[in-house]
């Protein structure tokens, strides 16, 4: 039977039955179903189809979650789903509208935000689950906190880190987030330290612009950005677009465009069909490096930034 019907049967078990037992092993079911549909979004290639799809989804995984709240696997998907619909269709369209519709961006802007802290919330939760006391001892003693946390808890480590410091980039001013934004980077630097090839290298991804977008007098540094998008490509070998990309921001933020169009230049000469693990990612961030291309005078202050 296929896992479609399956799922459909299953909802409908939860539905209409009376017994709590049984409705416990049915959402239980739906969970394992939901937390292990694989590539199914992740290798598509219509990114439009899956942003369409995915708000549904999303309110899927709550609705069982608040059957099954300790559904470890399910916890974990739906943190990461709202992540990544924050980044992928939220806070990449703010990104590309705010000279035509600064209102509009901004409103995708706040979303994003919601969507991100909703993200980190359930990741921080599968690591309460797995570590009972882990979120009040993360405040208190962010060290002996990570201490705890093993290989096991990698994925929910990464996902609550990255989407804590995603957050910020939406709302810059926020104090709170700035504070709090050195733990959500420590939280990914355990995934470095237990397992630095989760998800091919996307931890390194993530320092190359944690350290990249930062000055030196903040903590950044441009060498050990480098340093992480070397070691990125060596995991990846080179067949993730984004982080080509993360590398081409520090370019331009140095003004250096001959930099900056040798990695888009590379970022889109990848074959999204030769990884389909990777599809909608790599076609994704594809849309965002041919924007950065088209709208180049918007990145750099240059005449004729075409033609250099």
């Amino acid at each position: 039977m296929k896992k479609g019907l399956l799922l459909v049967i299953l909802l409908v078990l939860v539905v209409f039955s009376n017994g709590c037992s049984l409705k416990a092993i049915a959402l239980n079911s739906v969970g394992d179903a939901l937390s292990g549909t694989g590539t199914v979004f992740t290798s598509d290639n219509d990114p439009d189809l899956v942003k369409e799809a995915l708000p549904f989804a999303l309110k899927m995984y709550e609705s069982v979650l608040d059957g099954v709240p300790e559904h470890k696997g399910l916890v974990l998907s739906t943190a990461k789903a709202f992540t990544m619909y924050a980044y992928a269709f939220l806070q990449m369209e703010a990104d590309t509208i705010d000279k035509q519709d600064y209102e509009k961006a901004k409103f995708l802007r706040a979303r994003a935000f919601k969507l991100y802290i909703r993200g980190r919330d359930y990741a921080l939760k599968g690591l309460e689950l797995n570590h009972p006391g882990f979120n009040e001892l993360l405040r208190k003693d962010l060290k002996a906190a990570l201490a705890l946390t093993n290989k096991e808890d990698v994925p929910l480590l990464y996902w609550a880190g990255s989407s804590w410091v995603a957050a910020l980039t939406t709302d810059k001013g926020n104090f709170q987030m700035v504070t709090e934004s050195p733990i959500g980077a420590a939280l990914v630097g355990r995934v470095l330290e237990l397992d630095e090839a989760f998800d091919e290298g996307s931890a390194h991804d993530f320092f190359i612009s944690w350290e990249g977008g930062r000055s030196e007098s903040m903590g950044g540094s441009e060498k050990r950005a480098r340093e992480h998008f070397s070691k990125a490509i060596e995991i990846n070998k080179g067949k993730k677009v984004s982080t080509y990309l993360s590398l081409a921001a520090i370019a331009q933020g140095k003004q250096d465009i001959k930099e900056f169009k040798e990695l888009v230049g590379k970022a889109l000469a990848i074959n999204t069909d030769e990884y389909p693990e990777s599809r909608l990612a790599n076609i994704i961030f594809q849309r965002r490096a041919k924007f950065m291309l088209d709208n180049i005078n918007d990145f750099f202050l240059l005449e004729d930034t075409i033609d250099k």
